[in-house]
Formats: C-alpha cells, structure tokens, sequence
C-alpha cells in the first residue's frame, strides 16, 4: 500500500485490513508495505517481490488490500499474480473479494485494473499540464523546498497529533541568510575559490541544506548550477519560463557561472585505480571507502603508498584508514577462499536462477538503449542531427540506462557472470596474479555476492601496525547488524 503521509488514512486502512482478517477466520502471515506507487513502472517494490516469492512457495493463499488499486495499477501484475495463483489465491479487500482460480472473477480484476491503469494515465496527463502550464506562468511546480528559496521546513518532524498540515514555513530571514551565501559562492568561485571551501565555509557557518545535512562538494555543485538561481525555469534541459521577482543572482554573474560549469570537463580525474572503492564500507560510519595517494611517501619497491580512507566529501565520517597494499593482501585471501569454496559456489548458481528472467529482460532493456545510443551517436557524427537534439534524446536513455544497470545490480550481486562451480585456489591465484584491476575487482565482487567487507577503525597505540582483523566479513541476512561500529 503506497504511503502518501496521510497518517490518519494510512492507520485506517491498515485497521480495516485487519477486520477483513478476523472476519474471514485468516491468519496474518505478513504485513507489507512499500510507500511506492504501483502504477510507475520503473520503480521496483521490495514488498511486491515479496508476496510473489510467498505465493510462489506456497507460504500465502490470500491477500487482504484495502482496494485493488492499492495492489495493482499496471496490468502485467495483476497478470504475474494470477499465474502464481492460479490454483487458488483470494484477495480480499475492505469491498469484497476475489479469487484467482475463478474465471469470472479473474474477468472483473483485469476490468478493476485496466480502469485504475486508465485513471492514473489521466492524473499523470493532467499534472503534467498543469505543470506545464504553472512553468509558462513562472510559477514553481511544487516538490519540496531549495536551497535559497521559501517553502515548508524539511527538517520538521511532527510532534504528538500533529499531521503534515501543520508542517512551518522557513522563516524568511534564513532564506535572505541562504541568498546572501549563494551570491557570495558564486563571487568567489568566479575568483577562483574552490567548491571544496565553500562547502566548509558554510558548514562553520551553520548553514545546512534544505534537508538539514552538511554539505559536501557535490551538493554544493549543484546548488549553483540550479537555473532558478538566475530566475529561469528549465524543463528537460530547455529554458521555459522565468520566475516571478528579482533572481538570486544577477545575469552577468548567473552567466558566467553556469559557463564556468559547462566548460569544466566531466568524469573521473585519470590516475590510480583501486581494487576496494566503492567496495569496501567503513566499519564506524558504513560509508563507501575512497582511495588516494600518499606522495611523497612509498612502499619499499619505490611505489607511491596509498590509502583507503572514509571520505568527508562524500558525508563520510573520515575516522577509518588503512593501507591499500595491507588491506589488498586481505582482498586476495578472501576472494581465493570464497570462489575455491563449493558451497557460495553453488549458493551464487541458486541466486542467479531466481532471478534469471528479470534479469535476462534487464540485459534486454539494456541492450536496446545502448544500440539507440549507437544510432544516434552515429546520426550526429554524419550531422543527420544538431548537438541539442542528440542531447534532448539521449537524456531519457541514460537516464533509463542508469536505473537498469542498478537494477542489474541488484539482481546480480554485481557480477551477472558469477561462478557456477568452484575452482581450485592454484586457478584463482593465477587468475589474481595475471588480471588488472578490471579483473581482480570483479573476482571480488563474484566472492562478495550480496555479504559485505568493512575496515574496522583503528583502536591500537603506538606504532601503527596493519592488523588483518580490520578486515571483516559481515553475512548478508544472517541475523547480525550490517557493521559493527567501533566506539571512540
């Protein structure tokens, strides 16, 4: 059932369910929820995977939903539950029930949902106009409160019988406060100043981002790259409309600085690469690990030592450290004796077979978008087609593109080619031996499967000396937090 923050609604429906329970002498088995749409597509409910896996298995032969469109919004569910269920699966509801083995019944549900698919289809035409037309009128489009701009307290939290109406407006003299700081950013960036010293200047001055976090470099970026701040609405990349009153800043300055933006070039900085960012996790803080270099000091064999580290750029808490050769050495020791281990072996062959046909029509998707990413790539090269439009094309692709691949992900535990049969540990060295770091991060991705690797906090005095304890394994699902966090 989504979750639209109407609490007092949410408890009722959820209160009615349980009446329908008793009344029908069932036995609640569980009670799931995931706060999201069923009508979008693209999103994947974790709650919805999990009542098809316990039909599938025989745990559940009933669902209680408060109507049919809080289940269903999109024909193809309605469709993978009927196939599951088709032996017998009821679905009961505040205004009657259903059951999946009856023709008649399985006649009116798909009549049920195509109507709810219909009315959602309508609402979504209907907000898009109106927010097409709020842009042309230079009128903001809702969503929640920015950075320099008025709007409801992101930070509140409702007290004792209080509801999302009673939810304060920002007082005006932090948001003239958060204008002042955007102007004064951009001054100084123009000037040379880093993004980096902004985010720490306006952390010491106690200013937070609408949400109420620190700020690091990226939410900084962004912030100033807003088109809102020179008083033009964007949409899908295109200047549509201006906002009513006088800008953040003026146009010189908002020109030079999104020109500043633009010019910079985009992706990674070339260098080192390391076998555990954006692996590895901090045993305090559960944060992704970085790496860096640590010129000018170096290993014995005249290499640059270097160090994986929690990132404050990246809201870490930067209280875990530790040497990139010592922890790399761990890396292999671990990756040898779980890909040599029979049983994750076959665990990993087990997993990919669960999820082997969404993630084929994952791959499917996936293909289909970098082949019209190809076509159109090759249309602007014979300039069959202008920068803009190839831009104005590709963004949905990629944006499509990054949500798939995270799918895929998900799915795969990172490694769709996992191993589907051990191999000895003399096969595996040579293997970690021979490879790059393109081939050993995957041999370690395949080993971690969905578990996880922290790197504990340091806690010795004296000489520091790399203890391969700091390394530890934590099980997905066995019971355990995900990390242990270290005190101090």
């Amino acid at each position: 059932m989504p979750e639209t923050g109407e609490l007092e609604k949410i408890d009722t429906q959820w209160a009615d369910n349980r009446k329908v329970i008793d009344r029908v002498g069932a036995c609640l088995g569980e009670e799931l929820s995931d706060g999201l749409s069923a009508w979008k597509r693209s999103v994947r409910r974790p709650g919805w995977q999990r009542l098809l896996e316990r039909v599938e298995s025989g745990e559940s032969d009933g669902i209680v939903v408060w109507h049919t469109d809080r289940l269903f919004r999109q024909p193809r569910d309605l469709e993978k539950l009927i196939e599951l269920g088709e032996r017998g699966f009821k679905v009961y509801s505040a205004h009657g029930e259903r059951d999946l083995a009856d023709p008649d019944d399985r006649f009116i549900m798909r009549i049920e949902v195509a109507h709810a698919a219909r009315s959602s289809d309508d609402t979504s035409r209907r907000i898009k106009r109106r927010f097409a037309t709020f842009r042309e009128q230079g009128r903001p489009t809702g969503g929640p409160r920015t950075f320099g701009f008025p709007g409801k307290d992101q930070t509140w939290k409702p007290g004792h019988g209080q509801t999302k109406a009673d939810q304060p407006l920002v007082p005006a003299d932090l948001v003239a406060h958060e204008r002042q700081a955007i102007r004064d950013a951009a001054a100084d960036i123009l000037t040379g100043v880093s993004i980096r010293e902004i985010a720490r200047r306006w952390n010491e001055a106690g200013l937070r981002t609408a949400a109420g976090r620190e700020w690091v470099q990226v939410t900084v970026r962004e912030t100033l790259k807003r088109s809102t701040l020179g008083g033009v609405i964007e949409h899908e990349g295109k200047p549509v409309g201006r906002l009513a009153g006088e800008p953040v800043l003026d146009q010189r300055t908002y020109e030079r600085l999104r020109a500043l933006f633009a010019g910079r070039k985009r992706g990674r900085v070339a260098g080192e690469r390391y076998i555990g960012t954006g692996i590895l996790r901090c045993g305090v803080c559960n944060t992704k690990l970085s790496a860096h270099a640590q010129a000018p000091q170096t290993y014995p064999d005249g290499t640059t030592r270097a160090t994986y580290f929690c990132n404050k750029d990246r809201r870490g808490c930067g209280r875990v450290y530790a040497d990139v050769r010592s922890v790399d050495r761990e890396l292999r020791i671990f990756t040898l004796k779980r890909l040599s281990d029979s049983r994750h072996a076959a665990a990993i062959s087990a997993a990919r077979s669960q999820v082997a046909e969404r993630l084929a029509e994952v791959n499917e998707e996936i293909a289909r978008c970098e082949s019209l990413q190809r076509a159109l790539s090759e249309r602007l090269g014979s300039r069959q087609i202008t920068l803009d439009a190839f831009d104005a094309a590709n963004e949905p692709l990629a944006a499509d593109l990054a949500k798939l691949t995270a799918e895929r992900k998900s799915l795969s535990g990172g490694n769709p080619e996992g191993p589907t049969e051990a191999q000895s540990v003399e096969t595996l060295d040579a293997q970690w031996t021979a490879g790059g770091y393109a081939e050993k991060r995957a041999m370690l991705i395949s080993a971690l499967g969905r578990d996880r690797l922290v790197i504990k906090r340091y806690e010795q005095n004296g000489k520091r000396m790399f203890d391969k304890d700091r390394v530890k394994h934590i099980e997905a699902d066995d019971g355990r937090p995900d990390i242990e966090v270290q005190a101090g």
